[in-house]
């Protein structure tokens, strides 16, 4: 079976490659004529081709969850598991709100996918910034909010395997401690079928699940950050209770 899932998953890199070339250069085309909406619909509709390609070459299927607790209209803050690079295509590609990353500055310098990440218009960090970044997120955000943006960010940090739990950043909830936006905890097991830094992508089923969103007000950064921390942790052991109903048992 492993050779089985190698040969599949050389076959999707292949396409991943070629479209993305033939994605990228339609979007760098586009730049100067299309709106900022334009090239991310360019970018959301790549994002969904490969989500569906992963499913059809290498089984990769997936289920939304309480996707209807994404509000409609107004300021709202996804905070995400990171296992995989899986749900950065996904979400992008299937939350019906338009989307910005909170992300290094850096990635712009990649050739064709940075320079199309670039022309987005999504919020980026400069880590020369240093301490000055969170002033420039509470200064900007609420600019993007007022586009009808929504903020997506991974308080993990960085992506982690499945099983292993760390401890939270606290910048998105000192975001929404700021400016009020509800926040909506997002679990998900994509770690299961890609794993960090794999080449190989193994066929399985990834849930995604959007919870209720909480609401800020009255809660202190802290308290928000163990909440969401609460809330996607207690997730994780029933969409993936192989790897998380032990360690959920161990804290109790």
């Amino acid at each position: 079976m492993k050779v089985i899932y190698g040969l599949r998953s050389a076959v999707f890199w292949l396409f991943f490659v070629v479209l993305l070339f033939i994605y990228g250069f339609a979007l760098l085309v586009c730049i100067p004529f299309c709106r900022q909406s334009g090239r991310y619909a360019i970018i959301r509709s790549w994002c969904r081709v490969i989500v569906v390609l992963m499913k059809a070459i290498c089984g990769v299927d997936y289920r939304f969850i309480g996707m209807e607790n994404i509000p409609k209209k107004g300021p709202f803050i996804l905070l995400s598991k990171h296992q995989s690079g899986w749900e950065t295509l996904a979400l992008t590609a299937f939350v019906p709100r338009r989307l910005s990353y909170i992300y290094k500055k850096e990635l712009h310098k990649i050739p064709i996918f940075g320079w199309g990440l670039a022309s987005l218009g999504m919020f980026s960090i400069d880590r020369a910034q240093g301490r000055n970044a969170f002033a420039l997120m509470k200064q900007e955000v609420p600019k993007f909010f007022e586009k009808g943006w929504g903020i997506i960010l991974f308080p993990e940090g960085t992506r982690t395997a499945p099983g292993q739990v760390v401890k939270y950043k606290s910048g998105g909830a000192r975001l929404a401690e700021c400016t009020g936006a509800p926040v909506i905890p997002v679990a998900l097991n994509s770690g299961e079928c890609w794993p960090k830094h794999s080449f190989v992508i193994r066929p399985g089923l990834v849930n995604v699940v959007f919870n209720s969103p909480i609401n800020p007000e009255g809660m202190s950064a802290h308290k928000l950050n163990e909440k969401v921390f609460e809330i996607i942790e207690n997730e994780m052991a029933k969409i993936s209770p192989k790897f998380y109903r032990k360690k959920s048992g161990e804290q109790q």
